[in-house]
C-alpha cells in the first residue's frame, strides 16, 4: 500500500490569500469613513467649545466695559469729593439717554445702603433688587446673566462717596453687541432662543430633559430667516446629552446645518440658549460619497470571496456533513454500524479531517470499552445506593421504592401492608461509654437478629442511625404483624457479645397498617414512627399499635408548642406561689412556683394539660427560663418586703437541667439581681436524675457550689430512689402527696412516709410533705418528725398579683398568724 503524503489544509486555501488582499482593502476603507466621521465630530466640538469660548470672552468684557465706564463715571462726578449722592444722580439722569445709545444700557438704578431710592430709570423687578441686597451685604460688585422676555446682563457695583456712605449702581445692558461681536469672530450665524418649561412637561429621555426646536422663541438672531427655516424643519425630540456630544443635524433646501447650542440662563418658566448654526453640506456631501464607494466596494469584495470559498471548501464541506451525519450513531451507542461508514477520501494525500475520521473511528473504539465499563459500574452504584454500608441492610432508598411496588401489588389483591418501626433502647449509652466502634458492631448484630426473626418475604431496612424498619408486604391480618413484633422482641432479650462485653439491648416497635386509600410510603413510615415513640415512652422493651388518638396527640403537641410560642410573647404565662411552713414553728420557710397559663379562649390551663406534652420540646427551656426570672424578680420583692430568710423553690424540667447554659443563665442573673443563691431551692423529679446519674451529679455539684440547694420532687413515685440517694448533693427529700392524702387511711402510704422520714433524717436532709389537708395528717406528720408542711391546710397556690395581700394578711415577723393546731 501507498504511503500517503500530508498536505496541510492552510496550503489548500492558498487562494484565500487574494481575499484577504482585498478584506484589507475593506478595512481601510472602513478605516477612511472612521476618519471622516471622526473629524466631522471633532469639528463640532471645537465649534461648540470655540462658541462657549467667545460667549465667555465676550460677556467678561461687556462687564470689563461697563465697570471701566462706570468707574470713570464716578470720578468726572467727583463722588469721592461729595457728602452725598446727589450729584450722582443728577448726571445720571442727565446722561441716561447717551448710556442707552452708546453702552446699550436699557436701565440704571441708584439705591443708598438704607435701601433709599435715590435714582430709578424703571421700576426695580425682583432679581435686580436681590442682587443689590447681595451686593450691599457681600460690599462687592454682582456679574449675572437674566432672561426673560429678553436676556440682558446684570451689573451690579457698589459705590462710595467722600464721608464713606455706600450705594449701589445696578445696570441692565442688551447684549445685541456682544452677540454680533461672536458673530464676526466665528462666523456662524446666531440665534437666541428659549423653551418653555410649561411646554415641556417635559418627557425625558434616561432621566435627561428633552425638547422640540419647533417649539423655540426667538430672541434675536442673524439671520431671522434661515433660523426659521430651520427650526421649523426639525419636529424631532433631543435630549440635553445628545445635543452636548453630537449637536443637532437640520436639512433644509438640500443643505446640512448643524445647530450647537449652548445654555446661557434658565428660570421657573423658560431655559435660554445661544445657538450657533454651520453650514455643514460639504461633510455631509464627502459622507454620502466615501459610504457609496465603500458599499461598492464591499459588495465586490464579497462576491470574491463567496465564489473562491465556494470553489475552495465545498470539498471539505461535504466530508464534514458525512461525518456529522454519522456521529450520533456513537450517541446512540451504535459502534458497529458507525465504523461501516467510509469516512476516508481516495487520494494520494491525507489532510487533517482524514486525521479527524482516524480519530472517530479510534474513538467508537474507546466509547464502545468505556460503555460497557460504565454499565458494570452502573450495577455497583445501584447497589450501594440502595443498601447500607455497615449492616448490609436495605437502606431508605430501597424501603422507599419496595414500599412503592407493595402498594401497586396491594391493589391487585387482598392483601395487607405492615410497617414495623424499631428504634434501639438507649443505644447512646453505647457510643458515650464505649465509642462508636462497638457501637457499630452491635448494628450489625441488631441487624443480624432483625434479618433472622422476619420472614423471607419481607423486607427489613436500616432507616438511620439505631433505627430500623420492617416491611410487611404479605399478611392476611393485623395478628401476622404483632407475631412478628413479638417474635422480634424475643430475639433481643438475649444480651449481645461484643469483645468479651455483654450488652443488653431492647428495642421498642411502632406498628402501623396501611388504609385502602394511602398512596405514600412516607405517611406509613410516619405513623410507625409515631406509634415506636409511644412504646418507648411507656418504658420501651415493647410494641404499639398506631391509632389515630396517637397522630392527634402528635398534633397537640404541635399546636400547644406554637400557642407558648406565642403566650411567652404576649406574657400569658404568670406565677402562682404556695407556701412552705416548718412544721413545728410555723415559721415561714418559703414558697413553691407553680406555673399558670391563662389562655385567652380556654381560660386558666392546668400544667397537667401542657407541661406533660411540651416536656422535651424546646419551648419547655424556653418556659422554663421565663419562670427562673419571674422568680428571681419575686425574690427581689420579698427582700424589700421585708422576708430576708425566705426561699423560692423552682421546678427543673429534664430539657431544662440538661441545657448546657442553665448554670451561666443562672449566674448572670445572681448578678443582675444581686441575690445571693441560697434564695433558692431548685427541685427535680426522681426521672429527671437517674436518666444520666453521672452527669446529673455533676450538674448539681457545680450549681451546689455556687450556693443552690437541691430538692428531690414527688419522691417515692419513680425507682431506684434509694439506690441514687446516697450519691446526689440534695438537700431536701419532699414526699409525693399521692402518699399523704391515704396515709391515715391506708396502712401501707402510712408506713412509707414514716420509713421515709426516719431515711432521710438519718441521711441529714430536710423532709417536705405535700398535699397536707387536714388536721390530722399535719399532727402526724408533726409528731413524726417532718420538717416542712405544703398544701392547702395552709393555703392554695397564690397568683403571684395576691402575693403581697396574702403576706400582709398571713405573716407576721415571717410566721404563719394564726394558729392551725
Amino acid at each position: 500500500m501507498m504511503k500517503k503524503r500530508f498536505i496541510s489544509v492552510p496550503v489548500k486555501l492558498l487562494v484565500l490569500v487574494v481575499g484577504a488582499l482585498l478584506l484589507l482593502s475593506t478595512i481601510f476603507a472602513y478605516l477612511s469613513l472612521s476618519n471622516l466621521n471622526q473629524e466631522f465630530t471633532q469639528y463640532q466640538s471645537d465649534t461648540l467649545r470655540k462658541g462657549q469660548a467667545q460667549f465667555s470672552v465676550q460677556s467678561d468684557v461687556l462687564r470689563q466695559q461697563r465697570r471701566v465706564w462706570l468707574e470713570s463715571f464716578s470720578d468726572i462726578v467727583r463722588l469721592k469729593e461729595q457728602q452725598n449722592f446727589d450729584v450722582l444722580v443728577e448726571e445720571f439722569s442727565a446722561q441716561f439717554d447717551t448710556l442707552q445709545m452708546n453702552q446699550n444700557v436699557e436701565n440704571v438704578w441708584l439705591v443708598a445702603a438704607n435701601n433709599e431710592k435715590l435714582y430709578l430709570s424703571d421700576p426695580i423687578p425682583k432679581f435686580v433688587q436681590a442682587s443689590i441686597e447681595n451686593v450691599l451685604e457681600r460690599q462687592q460688585p454682582e456679574y449675572s446673566l437674566y432672561c426673560e422676555t429678553q436676556c440682558v446682563q446684570l451689573i451690579t457695583v457698589p459705590v462710595l462717596n467722600g464721608k464713606g456712605d455706600m450705594a449701589v449702581v445696578a445696570m441692565t445692558v442688551s447684549l445685541v453687541d456682544m452677540v454680533y461681536d461672536i458673530n464676526k469672530a466665528l462666523v456662524n450665524e446666531l440665534v437666541m432662543v428659549s423653551f418653555s418649561r410649561a411646554d415641556q412637561p417635559l418627557s425625558t429621555i434616561s432621566g435627561k430633559e428633552t425638547f422640540k426646536l419647533s417649539e423655540a422663541k426667538f430672541l434675536f438672531s442673524t439671520d431671522t430667516q434661515l433660523v426659521s427655516e430651520l427650526f421649523v424643519a426639525s419636529p424631532e425630540v433631543f435630549n440635553t446629552e445628545t445635543i452636548k456630544t453630537e449637536g443637532i443635524k437640520v436639512s433644509v433646501n438640500d443643505n446640512s446645518y448643524l445647530i450647537n447650542l449652548i445654555p446661557i440662563a434658565n428660570n421657573d418658566q423658560r431655559f435660554f440658549y445661544l445657538a450657533l448654526i454651520d453650514d455643514v453640506t460639504v461633510f455631509k456631501d464627502n459622507y454620502q460619497e466615501n459610504r457609496q464607494q465603500f458599499l461598492i466596494f464591499t459588495l465586490v469584495v464579497l462576491i470574491a470571496f463567496v465564489i473562491v470559498i465556494h470553489f475552495v471548501a465545498s470539498p471539505f464541506t461535504r466530508r464534514l456533513l458525512v461525518l456529522s451525519d454519522v456521529l450520533p450513531l456513537l450517541a446512540k451507542k451504535e459502534f458497529g454500524q458507525f465504523r461501516q461508514t467510509d469516512l476516508q477520501r481516495n487520494g494520494k494525500y491525507i489532510d487533517e479531517l482524514d486525521i479527524l475520521a482516524n480519530a472517530a473511528t479510534e474513538l467508537s473504539f474507546e466509547l464502545e470499552q468505556l460503555n460497557i465499563e460504565i454499565d458494570q459500574k452502573t450495577k455497583e452504584l445501584e447497589n450501594i445506593a440502595m443498601y447500607d454500608l455497615l449492616t448490609g441492610l436495605p437502606n431508605r432508598n430501597m424501603l422507599n421504592y419496595q414500599l412503592r411496588k407493595a402498594f401497586m401489588n396491594v391493589s391487585r389483591s387482598d392483601g395487607q401492608i405492615a410497617v414495623l418501626f424499631l428504634d434501639l433502647d438507649d443505644f447512646k449509652k453505647v457510643n458515650d461509654s464505649h465509642g462508636h466502634t462497638d457501637g457499630d458492631k452491635l448494628l450489625i448484630q441488631a441487624a443480624n437478629r432483625l434479618r433472622s426473626s422476619i420472614r423471607r418475604v419481607d423486607m427489613a431496612c436500616r432507616f438511620g442511625g439505631d433505627e430500623f424498619v420492617v416491611v410487611l408486604g404479605h399478611i392476611d391480618n393485623e395478628n401476622d404483624a404483632v407475631l412478628v413484633a413479638k417474635e422480634i422482641l424475643e430475639a433481643f432479650k438475649a444480651p449481645i457479645e461484643i469483645q468479651n462485653s455483654l450488652f443488653y439491648i431492647s428495642t421498642s416497635i411502632g406498628i402501623a397498617f396501611a388504609p385502602q386509600e394511602m398512596t405514600k410510603s412516607e405517611d406509613l413510615i410516619s405513623y410507625a414512627d409515631i406509634a415506636m415513640y409511644e412504646a418507648k415512652g411507656d418504658g420501651g422493651a415493647k410494641y404499639h399499635i398506631y391509632h389515630e388518638e396517637m397522630y392527634k396527640k402528635v398534633a397537640l403537641r404541635v399546636m400547644m408548642e406554637s400557642e407558648v410560642r406565642q403566650a411567652l410573647a404576649k406574657n400569658q404565662f404568670s406565677l402562682s406561689l404556695q407556701p412552705q411552713l416548718e412544721a413545728k414553728t410555723k415559721k415561714l420557710y418559703g414558697f413553691e412556683a407553680l406555673l399558670r397559663w391563662q389562655h385567652p379562649e380556654r381560660g386558666m390551663v392546668s400544667p397537667e394539660d401542657f407541661i406533660p406534652l411540651l416536656e422535651n420540646s424546646q419551648y419547655m427551656v424556653e418556659l422554663g427560663y421565663w419562670v427562673i426570672r419571674r422568680c428571681f424578680e419575686l425574690c427581689q420583692t420579698f427582700i424589700d418586703k421585708g422576708l430576708t430568710d425566705v426561699r423560692i423553690a423552682i421546678n427543673l424540667s429534664a430539657g431544662q437541667f440538661a441545657d448546657p447554659h442553665l448554670t451561666d443563665y443562672l449566674i448572670d442573673l445572681l448578678a443582675e439581681f444581686s441575690l445571693e443563691a441560697n434564695h433558692f431551692e431548685l427541685e427535680l423529679t426522681e426521672q429527671t436524675l437517674v436518666k444520666n446519674i453521672d452527669s446529673a451529679i455533676e450538674m448539681m455539684n457545680g450549681l451546689r457550689d455556687i450556693g443552690f440547694s437541691f430538692a428531690i420532687d414527688d419522691f417515692g413515685t419513680g425507682y431506684s430512689s434509694l439506690a441514687y440517694l446516697k450519691k446526689m448533693p440534695v438537700d431536701v427529700i419532699k414526699i409525693d402527696k399521692s402518699f399523704v392524702f391515704g396515709m391515715l387511711e391506708n396502712r401501707a402510704d402510712y408506713q412509707i412516709i414514716m420509713s421515709t422520714i426516719a431515711m432521710v433524717k438519718k441521711l441529714g436532709l430536710l423532709v417536705i410533705a405535700e398535699g397536707v389537708e387536714t388536721s390530722a395528717q399535719l399532727r402526724s406528720l408533726t409528731e413524726n418528725d417532718c420538717d416542712i408542711i405544703q398544701g392547702y391546710y395552709f393555703s392554695k397556690p397564690i397568683p403571684e398579683t395576691k402575693l403581697m395581700e396574702f403576706i400582709d394578711t398571713k405573716i407576721v415577723n415571717g410566721y404563719w398568724k394564726v394558729s392551725v393546731l
